[in-house]
């Protein structure tokens, strides 16, 4: 079954910005997150959590008055106390969200001052992990994504392939295979390894192909997805 890249890619800046104004809220504190999956540069969302990826939560006092060092933070995952985590001034919390993209990991936060009283503690904030998302687009000439492009024959046509959300600092740090209609495409450059280029000679008629890029973390396997784009090409 195709996935549908199209509807996907449209979401992306929203779901962004809908999760970089969504935390656990209680009365005196927030719980804010971040995650170092990759985003491109231009991208203005927020980063999403993948399998196997690596949550910061960090306690925002929503009024002054707060000594951090003065209070004690006992973190819970999932109703279980992290004690290792938890203690005198430990604001942050960190995890690894793991394998699963069904589960849900709810991060809540207790506050005790130095007279041992409980004085906050806040929502569970729930974290999920997400499958990453691959881009297909047309570079040269330069189109919007869709998943289908019309092309006149007799022309050379660059398409990028563009992650997002992977665990990787570099977009070479993933292996990708591209595949025109039943035929792999060699790589032939090694510096852009997620380019590909068309070569289209004079047709006589119509024709119609399936593009398909395959994407895999190189570090984490598990961490792979596909896009796949229509192309017609015409005389």
């Amino acid at each position: 079954m195709r996935y549908k890249r199209k509807i996907k890619y449209y979401l992306l800046l929203a779901i962004g910005c809908i999760l970089l104004a969504y935390s656990a809220q209680a009365a005196g504190i927030t719980l804010t997150w971040t995650t170092d999956t990759y985003t491109p540069l231009d991208y203005q969302g927020m980063a999403l959590p993948s399998r196997g990826s690596n949550i910061e939560v960090a306690v925002q006092f929503n009024s002054p008055g707060f000594n951090p060092q003065d209070l004690t933070f006992n973190w819970f995952l999932n109703d279980h106390i992290q004690k290792q985590s938890s203690g005198k001034n430990k604001q942050v919390f960190k995890f690894n969200i793991g394998e699963s993209i069904t589960k849900n990991n709810l991060v809540k936060v207790e506050i005790i001052d130095k007279n041992g009283f409980k004085i906050e503690t806040s929502d569970n904030l729930p974290l999920k992990a997400r499958q990453p998302e691959i881009v297909l687009k047309a570079k040269n000439p330069p189109l919007k994504f869709s998943d289908q492009y019309q092309f006149s024959s007799d022309q050379e046509i660059e398409f990028t392939a563009q992650p997002y959300f992977f665990n990787i600092k570099d977009i070479n740090e993933l292996n990708y295979q591209w595949k025109f209609g039943s035929d792999v495409a060699p790589q032939v450059d090694n510096t852009n390894l997620n380019n590909f280029i068309l070569k289209v000679g004079k047709l006589n008629k119509m024709l119609k192909r399936t593009l398909q890029i395959w994407v895999e973390n190189k570090n984490n396997l598990i961490q792979r997805t596909q896009s796949i784009a229509d192309i017609i090409l015409i005389p």
